[in-house]
C-alpha cells in the first residue's frame, strides 16, 4: 500500500515538472526578439536626445555636408595660398633684380655687361665666395676680376679668379673643377665650345 502510495506521488512530481518545462518553453517562444531590439534601440535614441533613427540619421548626414564643405573652402584657400606665394616669390625675384641692376650700375657696369655681372655676382653670394654676405660686394667682386664689365680697354676679363671666361677678347679654357656650378653653367650657355674644350680637359 506505502509502495503504491509512493509510485503515485512520483507521477505527481514529474506531471509537474513536465508542465512548468512546457510552460517556460512556450513563454520563451512567445517572446517578439524583434520587438524587444526595436524598445532598446528606442531606449537608446531617447537617452541620445533622438525621438527616432530618422532624426539620428539626419544630424549624421548634416555633419557629413557640412565636413565636406570644409574639407571644399580648406582646398581653395590652399590653392589661393599657393597662387599667393607664387605671385609674392616672383614680385621678391623681380625686386632683387631690380636692386642687383640699380648696384651694378651704379659701380659703373656698362649696359652690355650688366646681366652677365649681376648673373656672376648672384653665383657669388649664393656660394658666399670670400665671404661675401650683400649683391654689392659680390660685384665689386666680380669687377675685380672682370674690369671689362666697366667699359675698360686693354684689360682681359675674368669671369673667376685666375680664369678667363669673357670680357676680354679671348676666352681662356678654365679649369672646370674650380669654378662654381652656376659659373660652369653659364659658361656651357654662353660659350658652349669654350665649355666643350674645358670639359675634355678635365676628363684627361
Amino acid at each position: 500500500m506505502a509502495e503504491s502510495s509512493t509510485q503515485t506521488d512520483s507521477t505527481s512530481a514529474e506531471s509537474t515538472t513536465s508542465a512548468a518545462a512546457d510552460q517556460a518553453s512556450s513563454s520563451a517562444a512567445s517572446v517578439d526578439t524583434q520587438k524587444v531590439a526595436s524598445e532598446a534601440q528606442s531606449e537608446l535614441l531617447k537617452s541620445l536626445g533622438f525621438d527616432n533613427k530618422d532624426e539620428l540619421q539626419s544630424l549624421v548626414d548634416a555633419h557629413n555636408k557640412e565636413v565636406a564643405a570644409n574639407q571644399t573652402e580648406l582646398e581653395a584657400k590652399s590653392g589661393e595660398l599657393d597662387k599667393a606665394t607664387t605671385k609674392l616669390s616672383k614680385a621678391e625675384s623681380e625686386r632683387d633684380n631690380a636692386m642687383a641692376q640699380v648696384a651694378a650700375l651704379k659701380q659703373g657696369v656698362d649696359n652690355d655687361h650688366l646681366n652677365d655681372a649681376i648673373a656672376l655676382a648672384k653665383a657669388d653670394l649664393t656660394s658666399k665666395v670670400n665671404g661675401v654676405k650683400t649683391i654689392d660686394d659680390a660685384l665689386a667682386g666680380v669687377l675685380e676680376r672682370n674690369p671689362s664689365f666697366k667699359g675698360e680697354q686693354g684689360t682681359t676679363g675674368t669671369a673667376v679668379a685666375n680664369q678667363n671666361l669673357g670680357g676680354g677678347a679671348q676666352i681662356a679654357v678654365p679649369d672646370l673643377s674650380k669654378i662654381s656650378y652656376a659659373e660652369a653653367t653659364k659658361l656651357k650657355l654662353e660659350h658652349p665650345d669654350v665649355y666643350a674644350q674645358a670639359a675634355a680637359k678635365l676628363s684627361k
